[in-house]
């Protein structure tokens, strides 16, 4: 028997006992050693991301391959994996004129707040001898930043912002910065979250209890706003923030999940007017597997606050929801 915690709604949490799964045709079962807690998972708890209980959340999974089911080559036991959401066929329409994670045919990866997940084989990568399996399981989240780095134009000197010092705003920082942003600046009120920006790029910190943010930006750029402005936290008026605070034609990009039916708080003429492009990066896209190695470019030293056991998943969601730290895991085998 396995132990997982199930999701009921609201706040509610059962810790129960399972018989152990099995891997099915074509899949694996993976025995977790780390599962990040996703701002979508304290989202679905408030009632601001749309997901049905009971449910067994996590989906920022890392561990060890036990079992292959039919058709899988028994050598992958043994396997240090991150697991991806969902597998994808490649020949569907998402696939072919959206991205691979949209796979109208995806079989899913089973949620992660559980000692052990079955997974399609594909969806199981193996990882580098050299990255460490607690640090893999930032793949998913990194991999959502990366897509959506790699959507921007990046014209020569840019100044790019990132709104949001949690994970999310961390790893968009970097991957902007890699892709050739000249100078990136991070908004973010807690100290210790804005302090470790620096290790992941930045250039220049913001306070926002010490000042505008827009006149921050004008004064180290000219007079100008920024060419890129991403939003990291999940809240529309910091999306309409940085609308205000690019440039003409500059562009805006939505990291952070806003509340499901949230309207737009800005003034659509002066978008217009200044040709403002917004741009919603939700999910994976195609970056996954490249995501593994990319993350091992990067200084992650002390961006895991705190590590939970299967039980204290409640815990760890308030605390994460809270903003006590960066990045929270669970380790569901102790």
């Amino acid at each position: 028997m396995m132990r997982l915690m199930t999701w009921h709604g609201g706040d509610k949490f059962t810790l129960d006992q399972v018989p152990d799964p099995v891997a099915p045709p074509g899949g694996v079962v993976v025995k977790i050693d780390t599962v990040g807690v996703c701002g979508t998972d304290v989202h679905i708890t408030q009632g601001l991301f749309p997901s049905t209980p009971p449910k067994v959340l996590g989906h920022e999974g890392s561990g060890i391959i036990v079992e292959v089911g039919e058709g899988i080559d028994r050598s992958r036991i043994g396997d240090r994996v991150v697991m991806n959401g969902t597998s994808h066929c490649g020949v569907c329409a998402a696939c072919r004129t959206w991205s691979i994670s949209r796979c109208e045919n995806a079989d899913p990866t089973s949620g992660m707040f559980a000692q052990y997940a079955t997974a399609p084989s594909q969806s199981a990568l193996k990882i580098p001898d050299e990255l460490d399996l607690e640090l893999a399981a930032m793949t998913e989240p990194a991999s959502c930043c990366l897509s959506g780095a790699e959507m921007m134009d990046i014209p020569v000197g840019a100044v790019g912002v990132v709104i949001g010092g949690g994970i999310m705003g961390l790893f968009t920082l970097a991957f902007l910065k890699r892709r050739g942003v000249e100078t990136m600046i991070m908004s973010e009120p807690v100290a210790a979250r804005r302090e470790m920006a620096r290790q992941f790029g930045a250039d220049l910190l913001h306070d926002p209890a010490n000042g505008d943010l827009i006149e921050f930006v004008k004064d180290h750029n000219g007079g100008y706003g920024a060419n890129i402005a991403a939003e990291a936290v999940g809240k529309p008026e910091l999306v309409a923030r940085c609308v205000e605070l690019v440039r003409p034609r500059g562009q805006v990009l939505m990291i952070g999940v806003v509340p499901e039916g949230a309207p737009l708080p800005v003034d659509l003429y002066d978008m217009h007017y200044r040709e403002i492009t917004l741009k919603g990066a939700f999910g994976r896209g195609n970056v996954f597997a490249r995501t593994i190695e990319e993350i091992g470019k990067l200084n992650l030293d002390g961006v895991i606050s705190g590590r939970y056991e299967l039980q204290d998943v409640p815990r760890a969601i308030v605390d994460s929801g809270e903003g006590k730290g960066v990045k929270f895991v669970i380790k569901p085998n102790g």
